[in-house]
C-alpha cells in the first residue's frame, strides 16, 4: 500500500470520524481507523460496533492495500503537517510511514483483518431526503433525546417517513419535541425507524455541507449516504411512546411572547436557580408574565414581561434549560405557551406559519 493525498483533504476526512471512535475502548482495534488505498481514492472507516462511518478522498495510489492506525493520533499528525502532499506507505508488521515535505512519522498499526466488517449501502435503492429538511428536523428535536443508556427505547429520535413529508420526534421522559416538514419522498409506504442518539448528531455533521441524504435499511442497520460518505447504525429494538396524543393536548390558558425577550429573561433569572433543578417559576396573569428563580445558597431573581394572555391566573414551574432549548430552535419572532393548570404539561410552539409543524411539550416541576 502506497499513496499520496492532499493534506487538507486528509484532515477533513479524519475530522469527520473522530466522533465515531471511542477514546477508551476495551477492544484496541476500535480506537483505530481503517485506511484503504483503492483506485484513485483513500477510503477511511471507523466504528464503535453500533455506529459506523465510511468516508474518503481522492488520492494518487501507487499500490493498493490497507492498514488500521490510531484515529486520534493520526488526526493530530495530519493536522501538524505542512499544506502539501502527504505520502502514506504500509511497512511490514502493520507499521505505516507518513511523509510530508521534510517531515516523517512511523506509526504502529494493527492488521486490516482485525477490523470489523461494515454494512454497505445497496446501489440504486433508498429514499432521498433533502439535506436541509433533515438537518432542520434534527436541530429542532435532537436535544430532547435522552442521554440515559438504561432507557434505550428513548435513546434515539423517531423518524417518520411518509410520501408527502418527514417528521422527527424525541423525548427524554420530561419533555417531547415534534417537528414535521412537508417534502415529497419516494417512499413506497409509511415507515417509522428509531435513529440512535449518536447517529443523529453524526448525521447532522455530515449534512452541514447541504447535501441530500439517501436512507435505506440494510438488515438490522439504518444506512444514510451523504455526499459520498456512508453513516450506518444498528437499529434500536423497542417501542417508542405514543406521541400523537401528547402533542394534541391543548390548554385553555394561552400566552403569546416575544421569543428573544423571553429567552433573555430566562437566562438572567436562572442564574440564581438551584443548580440541581434549574427550576424557574412562571406566573401568568392578564398582560403580564413574572419569572422567579431562587435557591437557599444563592438568593432570588425576578423579572416581569408584558405578554398577550388569555385565561385565568396560573403559576407553574419549568426547567429553565428545557425552555431555552426550545426557544433556541423555534426560529420565529413570537412563540405561544399553552397551559391547562399548574400540574399539567405545557405546550410551546412558534407563532409563524412556516414553523407551524413544530411542537414542544414540557412537564412541570414542583416548586
Amino acid at each position: 500500500m502506497e499513496l499520496t493525498v492532499r493534506r487538507n483533504d486528509l484532515v477533513k476526512e479524519l475530522h469527520l470520524v473522530q466522533g465515531i471512535v471511542e477514546r477508551k475502548n476495551s477492544i484496541p482495534i476500535l480506537s483505530n481507523v481503517l485506511a484503504e488505498a483503492r483506485a484513485g481514492e483513500l477510503r477511511i472507516s471507523a466504528t464503535d460496533l453500533d455506529v459506523s462511518l465510511r468516508c474518503g478522498c481522492a488520492a494518487e495510489v501507487a499500490s493498493e492495500g490497507a492498514v488500521t492506525l490510531g484515529a486520534k493520533k493520526l488526526y493530530e499528525i495530519a493536522r501538524s503537517l505542512p499544506e502539501s502532499g502527504v505520502r502514506l506507505k504500509l511497512l511490514p508488521d502493520a507499521w505505516a510511514q507518513i511523509e510530508c515535505e521534510q517531515v516523517s512519522f512511523k506509526m504502529a498499526g494493527l492488521p486490516r483483518e482485525d477490523f470489523p466488517s461494515l454494512p454497505e449501502a445497496k446501489p440504486s435503492k433508498g429514499i432521498e431526503i433533502p439535506g436541509e429538511v433533515l438537518r432542520d428536523l434534527i436541530a429542532r428535536t435532537g436535544f430532547a433525546v435522552t442521554a440515559e443508556d438504561a432507557r434505550y427505547y428513548l435513546a434515539g429520535a423517531l423518524m417518520v417517513l411518509e410520501k408527502d413529508g418527514l417528521a422527527m420526534v424525541a423525548t427524554d421522559g420530561h419533555r417531547l419535541a415534534y417537528a414535521r416538514r412537508e417534502t415529497p419522498l419516494k417512499a413506497a409506504e409509511a415507515a417509522r425507524v428509531l435513529v440512535p442518539r449518536k447517529a443523529i448528531f453524526e448525521l447532522a455533521r455530515l449534512l452541514e455541507a447541504g447535501d441530500s441524504a439517501v436512507f435505506q435499511q440494510v438488515d438490522n442497520h439504518l444506512v444514510f449516504s451523504v455526499g459520498g460518505r456512508t453513516l450506518s447504525s444498528k437499529t434500536i429494538e423497542g417501542q417508542f411512546p405514543a406521541f400523537e396524543r401528547v402533542i394534541a393536548v391543548e390548554g385553555d390558558k394561552r400566552a403569546s411572547l416575544e421569543r428573544e425577550k423571553l429567552a433573555a429573561a430566562i437566562r438572567r433569572v436562572s442564574l440564581l436557580s438551584s443548580e440541581r433543578s434549574r427550576a424557574v417559576k412562571l406566573s401568568l396573569a392578564s398582560g403580564r408574565l413574572d419569572l422567579v428563580a431562587s435557591s437557599p445558597e444563592l438568593g432570588e431573581a425576578r423579572e416581569s414581561l408584558d405578554v398577550e394572555y388569555q385565561g385565568g391566573s396560573v403559576e407553574i414551574g419549568f426547567n429553565a434549560q428545557y425552555l431555552l432549548d426550545f426557544l433556541g430552535a423555534a426560529g420565529s419572532e413570537r412563540v405561544a405557551l399553552e397551559l391547562k393548570d399548574a400540574e399539567s404539561q405545557g405546550l410551546l410552539k412558534p407563532l409563524d406559519d412556516a414553523q407551524r409543524d413544530y411542537r414542544y411539550v414540557v412537564m412541570p416541576m414542583r416548586l
